[in-house]
C-alpha cells in the first residue's frame, strides 16, 4: 500500500502545526487530513503529534519521521511542479514577504524581470516573526530574510549576502577619524538604531561587550531608510547594511567609520512555503530568482 498522501499530510500538519491549516493547504477536508495521521499512527506504532491549544506538536517520532521524509518528499513534488510547468503559462497572483528595506533596495530588480500581464504580485513587509508566520499560515509563498529558515519547515536558499558596516555623516566621520581612539569617539556621539536591542550594532561590536553595555540609542526608529536619511543629516551613527547607504557613500554624504579590520557580513535567504511549490507558477518565481541570485543581483552569493 502506497502512503504518499497520508505523508504528504503529515508534512502539512507538521509543518503548519495544525490540523486544520495542513487542510486548507492542501485543498481538503480537515476530517481527511486527521485520518491520514491516525493511518500513518496505525503504520508505524508511533504517536506522531500531540494537541495542544494552539493546534498539534510533533513527538519525538513525529520529528524523526519529518526529518526522514520531508526533503524527499519535497523534491519529488518540485520534479513534478516543474514538469507541470512546460506545458502551462505561468499566471496568477503570488504574495512575496521580505523586510522592508530589503525590498526596498532590492525587489525591483527582481519584479522588472518577471512581471508580465499574466503574473501579479502582491508585496508584503513584516519583521522575522511575521515573514516566517505568514509563510507558514499559507499568506505569502516566496519571502526574503537575513535569519537562517528552519529547513524541517522552510524551504531555502541563500541568493546573496549584506554587509554590515558603521556609519556617520561626512563631517562627523572625519572628525571620529582624527581622534586617537574611535571606540571613545563614537561612545561620546548619538547613537541611532532600529530599536532598544541594538539589532546590527551587536553583530558589529559582539567582541565589545562592555562597549555594548554603556551605550544606549538616542533614537530608535524601526526602519533602516530613516536612520540612512538621518545620518545623512548629522545625526549621530549607526550601523546598516553597505548595500542601504551605497549610493550616499559614492555621493559623498556618508562615510563608513574604520572600526575594525572585519566587519560581519550576513547572508539573504531566498525562503518558500514548500507546500506553495505544486503551484508551477510559485516554482516559476522562485526560479527565476535563484537565477537572478547566481548573477551576483543579491550582492554575491557563497560557493
Amino acid at each position: 500500500m502506497s502512503y504518499l498522501i497520508q505523508l504528504r499530510s503529515f508534512v502539512d500538519v507538521y509543518r503548519a502545526g495544525s490540523i486544520s491549516k495542513a487542510a486548507a493547504r492542501l485543498g481538503v477536508s480537515q476530517p481527511a487530513v486527521s485520518s491520514h495521521i491516525h493511518s500513518l499512527e496505525s503504520f508505524t506504532g508511533k504517536t506522531l503529534f500531540k494537541r495542544s491549544s494552539h493546534g498539534v506538536v510533533p513527538t519525538a517520532e513525529g520529528d524523526e519521521l519529518a526529518r526522514l521524509i520531508a526533503h524527499d518528499l519535497d523534491a519529488i513534488e518540485s520534479k513534478l511542479a516543474t514538469l507541470r510547468g512546460y506545458s502551462k503559462r505561468a499566471s496568477g497572483t503570488i504574495s512575496i514577504i521580505g523586510p522592508a528595506e530589503l525590498l526596498w533596495a532590492k525587489l525591483s530588480s527582481v519584479i522588472q524581470l518577471i512581471l508580465s500581464d499574466n503574473i501579479r504580485f502582491q508585496v508584503l513587509t513584516g519583521n522575522r516573526k511575521k515573514i516566517y508566520a505568514s509563510l507558514s499560515e499559507g499568506t505569502s509563498q516566496i519571502g526574503f530574510t537575513t535569519s537562517r529558515p528552519d529547513q524541517q519547515r522552510f524551504g531555502y536558499e541563500e541568493i546573496g549576502q549584506e554587509k554590515l558596516i558603521v556609519v556617520a555623516s561626512a563631517s562627523i566621520a572625519g572628525e571620529i577619524a582624527q581622534s586617537d581612539n574611535v571606540i571613545e569617539a563614537l561612545s561620546k556621539l548619538p547613537l541611532i538604531t532600529y530599536d532598544e536591542q541594538l539589532p546590527l550594532i551587536r553583530e558589529v561590536f559582539q567582541e565589545m561587550p562592555q562597549f555594548l553595555a554603556a551605550i544606549r540609542p538616542s533614537l530608535t526608529v524601526p526602519d533602516l531608510r530613516i536612520l540612512e536619511r538621518m545620518i545623512r543629516h548629522d545625526v549621530g551613527w549607526t550601523v546598516m547594511p553597505e548595500y542601504l547607504c551605497s549610493q550616499s557613500i559614492d555621493e559623498g554624504q556618508i562615510s563608513e567609520v574604520d572600526v575594525f579590520e572585519n566587519l560581519p557580513v550576513n547572508s539573504i535567504y531566498l525562503v518558500w512555503n514548500e507546500s506553495a511549490l505544486r503551484n508551477p507558477l510559485v516554482m516559476h518565481v522562485k526560479n527565476k530568482i535563484v537565477e537572478m541570485a547566481k548573477e551576483g543581483d543579491f550582492g554575491g552569493r557563497s560557493a
